[in-house]
């Protein structure tokens, strides 16, 4: 019965099908390094990490040769590229005192809201000067970061 629906020459071509199909597979696993490096040859530009702190907010961490920046996009708002230093020394933290990490990720973010918000304040009413002496006075204290950074969320989300 089902000689009559699948013939002989049906399944050779399946099974040689699926064959060159496991070949590729095995090949392209092999030589995926090779492949990959070729593909990235001659790119000075790659985004390491991309955050969604909201839904109309974004965090990107760029790498550019061998620097690294900080990308802050949000709805309506032109992006901004911050540098990550290596010499950053955080929020507050010592010079003696070991930095890790997230803490220049956190200096990093501070000063792209930072720069975000001085370049916003440009555009600012005059009913509305409190953003800019806000924005200024974030630079020592983390609280003030923290303060700084819920309301301009706010003030995004209500766009």
């Amino acid at each position: 019965m089902y000689t009559n629906i699948i013939g002989t020459q049906q399944i050779v071509i399946t099974a040689a099908f699926l064959g060159v199909m496991i070949l590729l597979l095995i090949i392209l696993r092999k030589k995926s390094t090779v492949i990959r490096a070729s593909m990235k040859a001659g790119k000075r530009i790659s985004i390491v990490e991309d955050t969604a702190v909201s839904p109309t907010e974004r965090l990107r961490l760029v790498t550019i040769d061998t620097k690294e920046f900080i990308m802050v996009s949000a709805k309506g708002h032109a992006p901004r590229l911050v540098p990550l230093t290596a010499g950053d020394t955080g929020l507050g933290i010592k010079e003696n005192q070991p930095v890790a990490a997230d803490t220049k990720m956190e200096a990093a973010i501070s000063d792209a809201i930072q720069a975000h918000a001085a370049a916003t304040a440009v555009n600012e009413t005059a009913e509305e000067p409190a953003k800019a002496r806000i924005s200024q006075s974030t630079s020592d204290d983390p609280e003030a970061f923290v303060k700084t950074f819920q309301s301009w969320r706010q003030q995004n989300a209500a766009r």
